[in-house]
């Protein structure tokens, strides 16, 4: 057989060893830049791949057309094989140039490596040679967020002749408002802010501005922007122009305002308190909404203001809050901070002669009177958060193994990590206070689908009617329905009552089986993240109120009503804050604030969202969800931490924590059998139910405070032995504490105990017998309760018992 013989590749040649000049530059410029000290050149090298080294080397930039004076660098040396940083990057711009700019330009920068070379004629040669392009940017030209976010400051100018006359309208609204006319900044408050706002609305509402669509994808490319004084003199606006506008009238008056850009969309907002994010550029959704909650922060639909019939200040911000909801963070793109950019020194665009010269602010009859807004709602209180500095548990000694094992603190439990599920149902509660008043005051609340409100088959377009009509329909109707006390579920009636239904029982079979209410109405959720977890978000309820659900019958609907147990906030989520976190919540962990009505729900959520506001990633969900919790093994640490020394007295508790593995000793000798007649007569015993000689000598050891554990198969008499136990003590004058995990235990040994007479001696603290009124009513019962026999009578009787028991030995 040939050979076959296999013909061989040829290597790649290597490329060829040469000098470079590597250069990053700025892809755009524009005056901004330039005012602002933005370095065209970032980073500038020389590499030398060959095995010449060449000196006196000159690397000149120059730039067609030109926009700066060309720069020389001198270089003594470039050893082979080496790589070379070159520094002073500075250039002098030609500021003239870039203002006068009306247009785009393309301006070529050159970079050439010269270095001396014996065999040239002129003793010079070129080594390398690097071409790369700026594009020029007229002044008002705005590079987009791909250029430099934070030049989008420079843009906000509020030295426009413009706005000077803008704000002299305002004023007047505020005079015509019964207002003080002062534009004082933030000296009166966050209510103050929000007036002098209010005033800039209604002062540019009177310039009758027509909306201009931005060019396509305009956040990212960048436009063309249109001065104050452009936009007085054409009347005309895009989404940002409208923005600048309102950005650099607030920064004028004192307030620290900001811009929000979307997909494709840009609007404004302003700080309520003389306050700024810790840097520029804020990309951070969940920082912008916690903010805007706790009222620090107002963001407002600038476009509103070209609509024919301008609505309130007011509805502005509510369009504006929506932007920045939970269901809309897909298109958010980020924050910008011009307060915090003017202290990253980026100014605002010097003046141009060019500008158009008529700024007046023409008034006409036809223009829209809108006066100014009391900020609603809006606290100048200026609360501060009771973060405290705690340190974890110490997990060293066995007690700390107990409380860890009783407090689960996975993401397996829900009041930790909480997700809907066939067992939870959500609430449309646009006002969580009110609904929570009516609980409190001892109103039921109907749960009820949601109809269909311009959409399924409803033909009415909802964005239609919003527009025109100034409200959030779905939410006005569901206060008109709080009102009547009706609560809307958004799920179709037939998945509604199949949950209600296994929330009904799964309730009714833990209140019986294990004697607590784990039926609750969370109301708000701390959405929360974990450093090892990135991107993965939890969310934990934080009010907790316990209710009940009620029907008639199988067919009718199902109402909601308060427990009798006391509303908490989630004790599960303050442990885990504390240890995980360190992080306390003040007034919190012990008595929540309270309203005239009931809980204070805004004081609660205020405090928290203080307490979180500056962790990333971290924010106040303000959902309603009916579910079910237990706090069963919580309450028992509870116990444990708040009761170590207590129980440390104990000798059985003392023995398990510091000698387990050794045998426990008491001095307490355990009743023989086969002596209990000769160790106890009639007199000592106090046992009303049969008991075998095994039984009594367990009763008679726990009547000595033996400690012990008693074991017994089904049946064999343990519910009774306890009961006689009980029996015992109360006759020797003793406190019984019978605890049991399940509550049919508890109900055996109760009804034993009524049936022999001893009912008004015992005080039921379980499931709804835990109820105030049930138990007074117990305590009255056993106030009033009487004997039939007497002393003298019992002492016969055992005589006569003792008798009896000599004569069968």
């Amino acid at each position: 057989m040939d050979d076959i013989v296999q013909p061989l590749t040829p290597q790649e040649e290597a490329p060829p060893k040469e000098v470079k000049v590597l250069a990053t530059l700025v892809a755009k410029l524009n005056l901004a830049d330039f005012q602002n000290a933005i370095p065209v050149i970032r980073e500038l090298r020389i590499s030398n791949e060959t095995n010449n080294r060449f000196v006196n080397a000159t690397l000149t930039l120059s730039s067609a057309p030109e926009v700066f004076k060309s720069k020389i660098w001198r270089i003594d040396e470039i050893a082979a094989d080496s790589f070379r940083v070159i520094p002073g990057l500075d250039l002098v711009l030609d500021g003239p140039l870039l203002s006068r700019l009306t247009e785009s330009e393309m301006s070529t920068f050159t970079f050439v490596l010269e270095a001396d070379d014996k065999e040239a004629e002129s003793g010079r040669k070129e080594v390398a040679r690097l071409e790369q392009v700026v594009d020029l940017l007229p002044r008002n030209q705005w590079g987009g967020l791909r250029h430099i976010p934070d030049m989008t400051a420079a843009f906000v100018q509020p030295n426009d002749a413009a706005v000077e006359r803008l704000l002299k309208q305002a004023a007047e609204l505020l005079r015509l408002s019964d207002k003080p006319s002062a534009l004082d900044g933030y000296e009166g408050g966050p209510k103050r802010a929000w007036q002098l706002a209010s005033a800039v609305w209604g002062a540019v509402a009177r310039m009758k501005l027509d909306y201009a669509l931005p060019p396509a994808s305009f956040e990212q490319s960048g436009q063309k922007i249109r001065s104050p004084s452009q936009i007085a003199d054409s009347g005309l606006a895009t989404c940002l122009d409208l923005t600048l506008l309102f950005c650099a009238a607030l920064e004028q008056i004192g307030l620290n305002p900001v811009i929000v850009f979307t997909h494709g969309h840009a609007f404004a907002g302003l700080w309520l308190k003389p306050e700024e994010f810790t840097t520029a550029v804020v990309d951070d959704v969940t920082a912008v909404r916690k903010r805007v909650k706790l009222q620090e922060l107002v963001l407002f639909e600038a476009t509103l203001i070209t609509h024919a019939s301008i609505p309130s200040f007011s509805y502005a911000v509510e369009m504006g809050t929506k932007q920045v909801a939970e269901d809309a963070e897909s298109v958010f793109e980020m924050l910008l901070d011009i307060r915090r950019a003017r202290l990253q020194r980026i100014k605002p665009l010097a003046s141009s002669e060019a500008q158009i010269t008529r700024v007046a602010v023409a008034e006409s009859d036809e223009a829209p009177s809108i006066l100014v807004e009391d900020g609603i709602g809006i606290s100048d209180d200026n609360i501060k958060a009771q973060v405290e500095d705690l340190s974890k548990l110490d997990p060293a000694d066995r007690l700390g193994r107990w409380q860890r094992k009783l407090l689960d603190l996975s993401l397996r439990n829900n009041l930790l990590n909480f997700k809907m599920g066939k067992r939870a149902l959500k609430l449309e509660s646009p006002d969580p206070g009110a609904l929570e008043d009516i609980l409190a005051s001892g109103q039921s609340l109907k749960l009820l689908t949601r109809p269909d409100l311009m959409d399924g088959a409803d033909p009415r377009e909802r964005a239609l009617y919003e527009q025109r009509e100034r409200e959030d329909v779905r939410r006005r109707h569901a206060e008109d329905a709080l009102k009547r006390r009706d609560v809307f579920v958004a799920l179709t009636s037939a998945e509604m009552d199949v949950r209600l239904t296994e929330l009904y029982r799964s309730a009714r079979t833990a209140l019986q089986e294990g004697g607590s209410n784990t039926l609750f109405l969370a109301i708000g959720f701390l959405s929360w993240t974990r450093e090892d977890r990135a991107g993965q978000k939890y969310k934990a309820p934080l009010v907790l109120v316990p209710v009940t659900l009620e029907r008639k019958s199988a067919r009718s609907g199902f109402t909601m009503v308060l427990h009798d147990d006391e509303p908490r906030f989630n004790p599960t989520l303050i442990e885990m804050l504390r240890q995980d976190f360190e992080l306390g919540l003040g007034s919190l962990e012990q008595e929540l604030p309270r309203d005239d009505s009931g809980l204070d729900i805004a004081a609660i959520w205020n405090k928290v969202g203080h307490a979180i506001k500056d962790i990333p990633g971290w924010e106040l969900n303000e959902d309603v969800v009916l579910s079910m919790f237990s706090f069963a093994k919580y309450l028992m640490w509870k116990d444990l931490a708040e009761n170590a020394e207590h129980l440390r007295q104990s000798p059985v508790v003392q023995h398990l924590l510091d000698t387990p593995r050794d045998s426990f000793i008491s001095d307490t000798p355990f009743p023989e059998a086969e002596s209990l007649d000769r160790d106890y007569g009639p007199t000592d015993v106090f046992c009303p139910l049969p008991s075998d000689s095994s039984q009594l000598a367990a009763v008679m050891a726990a009547a000595k405070g033996k400690d012990f554990v008693l074991i017994g198969p089904p049946g064999t008499g343990k519910s009774q032995t306890i009961s006689n136990m009980i029996a015992q003590s109360i006759a020797q004058g003793r406190r019984v504490l019978f605890v049991s995990e399940k509550i049919a235990a508890l109900d055996v040994v109760y009804r034993r105990l009524r049936e022999i007479g001893l009912g008004e001696f015992c005080l039921e603290l379980h499931s709804s017998k835990a109820r105030k009124t049930d138990v007074l009513a117990q305590l009255q019962s056993a106030w009033e309760a009487k004997g039939e026999v007497d002393a003298s009578a019992w002492e016969v009787e055992a005589q006569r018992l003792a008798s009896l028991r000599d004569s069968l030995n």
